[in-house]
């Protein structure tokens, strides 16, 4: 079964006593989840079921990046609310731990000495279900639910816990178990009305829930109520549904922000949300959590905005698109000379390169086939990170300074491009135009190798005619098989670029002793990054599909940059990352020839 982030749900959990307060650093430790099993109703049939939580699929990414509030009672609508933000959360055996830190305003200050007193007790907490495995009885009826993938999003302190095995940790480890005997009372209708307020349920919900027992069992009820709003019709999975209207959404409101920041035609799915502003933005997001925005702020809307996962995702989308669009603009001219790959990590990769073989050896009627033998090169190269973080202010959100992010990543994705041609150029005009040094103790170009003219002579019929002779001479790494490693590619600096595509384009010739031999059949690449080496060098590049010279590997699952998104909740910031993995290594030097060029 699959869940998507809307379907939320709010827990009881560990308390609070005066041993986890750390007055000095305003920061105590509670226990989120327990790990035993949560007693559930199943709105289809009434029975009850047991709800537990795989720790091996949590994703802690808000509990650790400082985005995760401590909010009074689960009120996400209002930022007064928030009493101050999880630090850090981890795993201990079955149960999830955090780290509190108090905000510095008033109302925390006097909540420090409820908490050393232990009148404020116990923590609940607010977790986005993502994925689930349901379990059956022997008669098909639900027994076990199992959430396998889940974030925590929220804590909040609350009156009532409800989690039998509550304990909880001192900041020196110290554990205590919850005792409660005294008979509490419980309004259930005030309880209910509070949840319908937070979350736009209705008078009928507070009727239902009126004869509630313990806040546990209104807290069910306004779930069950939340999640049969997003049920689909019978033909199709409610998953199905709420996924592709998260997804439409989010996709809708970033082309949105797009068009305005880029004009033109507007797409057809962007067209409800046109020219928002960005706090306009923000409300859409917060309306989509059933978030009551009557009187709130431009200010507060953004604030409470940022702690969710829709507006920094769709801030993140335009920031990516702004990127991307950039960056595949003008690709770099010499990655047409590369092998393309992925690397799954970050550590050496080592290329190993077979050779052709000893071929096909004559068996004579009887006897036995000969064994070959295959020799074999290696070479090796790392991927590395280089990126830029580009801090969205709070008043760039509320000053609707769409036009600085796109610009900003703009301009990354015109600087990845550059980064990596760069990144090439250098490889070739490694060690004074020789390019770097192999495995073999010489430079990729050298006379041993016979990729290197003699002497530099200009781009004309003879000197292509000679360096394709060269190079279709090539034998393997056995020194005996031809690999024939016919060129593809005329590479050249700027200074060079008419002249080359003058040598490549066809003209009529008036004798057929004039014909251009390589008329269509050189694809020039002029790259101005090689003239700081040399004005005058040029190259052929075989195809490298058939010989590669270079490989060119990016991070496995981010081809090109990337962005990544996080809030910075000290300083009302958030932080946008453009990030480009990438790595690039000579594995072959029977690929390429160089002249110098005259």
């Amino acid at each position: 079964m699959q869940l998507t982030d809307i379907e939320r749900l709010k827990l009881a959990a560990p308390d609070a006593r005066p041993t986890t307060v750390d007055r000095a650093a305003r920061r105590f430790v509670a226990r989120a989840l327990s790990g035993a099993p949560i007693r559930r109703i199943d709105p289809m049939t009434g029975r009850a079921f047991d709800l537990l939580f795989d720790m091996t699929g949590a994703d802690l990414s808000r509990f650790n990046g400082g985005v995760a509030p401590l909010l009074d009672s689960h009120q996400e609508a209002d930022i007064d609310s928030q009493l101050g933000i999880v630090r850090r959360g981890w795993i201990e055996g079955a149960a999830l731990l955090a780290e509190i830190e108090l905000s510095m305003r008033p109302a925390a200050e006097a909540l420090l000495d409820d908490l050393e007193r232990g009148v404020v007790r116990a923590v609940s907490i607010g977790v986005e279900l993502l994925e689930v495995r349901d379990e059956t009885d022997r008669e098909g009826r639900l027994a076990r639910r199992v959430v396998t993938k889940w974030t925590p999003y929220e804590l909040s302190l609350v009156p009532i816990p409800a989690d039998p095995q509550a304990m909880i940790l001192s900041m020196h480890g110290g554990r205590q178990m919850t005792q409660q005997n005294e008979v509490q009372t419980f309004d259930a209708r005030a309880a209910a009305a509070k949840l319908a307020a937070q979350h736009g349920l209705d008078q009928h919900f507070i009727e239902a829930a009126a004869n509630a027992k313990t806040a546990e069992e209104v807290r069910n009820l306004a779930f069950d109520e939340l999640a049969r709003r997003y049920e689909t019709a019978p033909t199709r999975s409610r998953v199905a549904f709420v996924t592709d209207e998260t997804e439409t959404r989010r996709e809708a409101l970033s082309a949105a922000l797009l068009h305005r920041v880029r004009g033109g035609e507007p797409a057809e799915i962007a067209k409800p949300y046109l020219y928002l502003r960005l706090p306009d933005a923000a409300r859409e997001c917060l309306r989509w959590r059933g978030v009551h925005l009557t009187g709130m702020s431009d200010s507060r809307v953004v604030q409470l905005a940022m702690t969710t996962s829709d507006f920094p995702a769709i801030l993140g989308n335009v920031a990516n698109k702004s990127l991307l669009d950039a960056y595949n603009a003008a690709p770099a001219a010499l990655k047409a000379i590369c092998r393309l790959t992925s690397a799954s990590d970050f550590k050496e990769r080592r290329v190993l390169r077979f050779g052709e073989g000893t071929g096909l050896q004559f068996k004579a009627e009887g006897a036995e086939y000969s064994y070959g033998s295959i020799a074999e090169q290696t070479s090796s190269y790392s991927v590395k990170t280089f990126g830029r973080i580009f801090a969205f202010t709070r008043e760039m959100i509320i000053n609707d300074d769409l036009g600085a992010l796109d610009q900003f990543f703009r301009a990354a994705g015109r600087l990845a491009v550059e980064f990596e041609a760069r990144l090439l150029a250098e490889l070739l005009t490694a060690n004074s135009g020789l390019g770097p040094v192999l495995s073999d103790g010489k430079t990729l170009f050298h006379a041993d190798h016979s990729n290197l003219a003699a002497s530099g002579g200009t781009i004309s019929v003879q000197t292509l005619d000679a360096a394709r002779a060269a190079m279709r001479r090539q034998k393997g790494i056995d020194g005996v098989v031809v690999i024939d490693a016919d060129p593809r590619y005329l590479v050249v600096p700027a200074a060079k670029q008419t002249t080359a595509e003058q040598v490549t384009t066809a003209i009529t010739p008036a004798q057929t002793s004039n014909v251009n031999p390589f008329a269509g059949r050189l694809a020039v690449l002029a790259e101005p990054r090689l003239d700081d080496a040399s004005t005058t060098a040029w190259y052929l590049a075989a195809d490298p599909a058939n010989v590669a010279t270079f490989e060119f590997a990016y991070l496995e699952g981010a081809q090109g940059p990337t962005t990544e998104t996080e809030n910075d909740f000290d300083r009302d910031i958030l932080k946008l990352k453009a990030r480009l993995d990438v790595g690039a290594g000579v594995v072959d030097w029977r690929g390429i020839y160089r002249n110098p060029g005259a």
